[in-house]
């Protein structure tokens, strides 16, 4: 389970249909079909009830896409956080000296 999955799930979840959460997340719509798959598998639960009409998510699939957004949204504020440690060193900078 990766970072990416969780992208994917959000991703099917808002756009309720595969091809176009595929195209959201900049993929291949076979892919995200079997991340989605990989990742029901991975933590042993349905997280779709599979027509050939539409997407629904079961209760399980839409708490852990609640999750999913709660976690990518920390995954955000990690990443602006970090950005802002890389930047110039700025502020006042006060040098003091010893005689002897």
């Amino acid at each position: 389970m990766n970072i990416r999955d969780f992208e994917y799930l959000v991703a099917l979840a808002e756009h309720k249909h595969f091809r176009k959460a595929a195209e959201a997340c900049f993929v291949s719509q076979p892919t995200l079909s079997g991340q989605i798959r990989k990742l029901e598998d991975e933590i042993g639960t349905s997280l779709l009830e599979r027509s050939s009409r539409r997407v629904l998510f079961t209760d399980a699939g839409l708490q852990l896409v609640e999750q999913a957004k709660r976690v990518l949204k920390e995954v955000k504020t990690f990443r602006e956080m970090a950005a802002g440690q890389s930047g110039e060193m700025m502020g006042p900078m006060h040098i003091g000296l010893f005689r002897r």
